[in-house]
C-alpha cells in the first residue's frame, strides 16, 4: 500500500519543522561572528602585504567593522524575506497539489484506506482486531477500480465508528464492540475475495481476447515460418525445397 507524500522545493532544504526563513536567519547568526574574524583576518594580510607592517591597520577597524555590519545585516533581512517568500509559495503549491491529488479518486481511496487502517490498528488491545485486520492490510488493492473505492470509503467509516465505540465503552460493551469489529473485517475480507476473483476473470478474459486478435492477425505468417524453419537446409543454409524448386 502506498502513501502520498508531497514535498516541496523549500521543506528539502531546511531541516522538517523549521520554516526557511528561521533557518537562513538562524544560520547567519550562528556565521556571523566566524565570517566577521575571517574579514579581519584577511584585511591584517593584505595590508601587511601591501605596507610591509601591521602599523596603521587598527585604525581601519572602526569603518571596517560598520561596513560589515551594514552589508551583513542587508544580506540577512533580504536573504530571510526572500526564505520567507519562497516558503510561503511553497506551502501555497504543496496545498494546490494536495488539493489536486485530493480529487483524484484513486488517490482518495488509498488515503481512505491507510486512514482505516490506521484507527483499527489504534485497537492493538483487541487479538481478535489484531487478528483479523491484516485480512484486509495484505490484499491486493485496485484504487482505480470503482468497486474498490467504494470499499475503502465504507471502511473509513466503519472504522471510525468502531474505533470510538471502543474507547468509549467498558467491560462486555468493549467485548461486543470487538466481536463487531472483528466481524466487520471478516465480511470486508470477503468482499476483497470476491472482487479479487472477479479481477482476475475479467484479467484472463481480455489476455484470452488478446491472444485471439494476435493469432487472427499474425498467427499465418508465424505458422508459414514455423514450416520454413522445419525444413532440412540445404549447404548454403537455404530450404531444400527452395534449391529443387529453382
Amino acid at each position: 500500500m502506498k502513501r502520498v507524500e508531497v514535498r516541496s522545493g523549500s521543506d528539502q532544504v531546511a531541516p522538517p519543522g523549521i520554516a526557511p526563513w528561521k533557518f537562513f536567519a538562524g544560520l547567519m547568526i550562528h556565521i556571523a561572528v566566524p565570517t566577521y574574524l575571517l574579514l579581519l583576518t584577511v584585511t591584517l594580510v593584505v595590508y601587511v602585504l601591501e605596507h610591509g607592517t601591521a602599523d596603521g591597520v587598527f585604525a581601519l577597524l572602526p569603518r571596517i567593522s560598520l561596513y560589515f555590519i551594514s552589508f551583513y545585516a542587508t544580506v540577512t533581512l533580504a536573504g530571510t524575506g526572500v526564505a520567507a517568500m519562497s516558503g510561503l509559495a511553497a506551502r501555497l503549491r504543496r496545498k494546490r497539489q494536495l488539493e489536486t491529488l485530493g480529487k483524484n479518486p484513486a488517490v482518495r481511496s488509498e488515503q481512505e484506506l491507510s486512514h482505516a487502517i490506521g484507527m483499527f490498528a489504534a485497537m492493538t488491545s483487541d487479538p481478535a482486531v489484531v487478528s483479523a485486520l491484516p485480512m484486509i492490510a495484505d490484499a491486493h488493492w485496485h484504487h482505480d477500480d470503482e468497486r474498490y473505492q467504494q470499499v475503502s470509503r465504507d471502511l473509513e467509516k466503519a472504522a471510525a465508528t468502531y474505533a470510538s465505540a471502543h474507547a468509549s465503552a467498558r467491560g462486555e460493551q468493549r467485548e461486543e464492540v470487538s466481536r463487531l469489529t472483528a466481524e466487520t473485517l471478516r465480511h470486508f475480507a470477503q468482499k476483497l475475495d470476491d472482487l479479487a476473483q472477479d479481477t482476475g476473470i475479467a484479467a484472463t478474459q481480455k489476455a484470452k481476447t488478446m491472444a485471439g486478435y494476435i493469432a487472427s492477425k499474425y498467427g499465418d505468417d508465424l505458422d508459414a515460418v514455423r514450416q520454413t524453419e522445419a525444413l532440412p537446409k540445404s549447404a548454403d543454409g537455404r530450404p531444400d525445397s527452395l534449391d529443387r524448386d529453382i
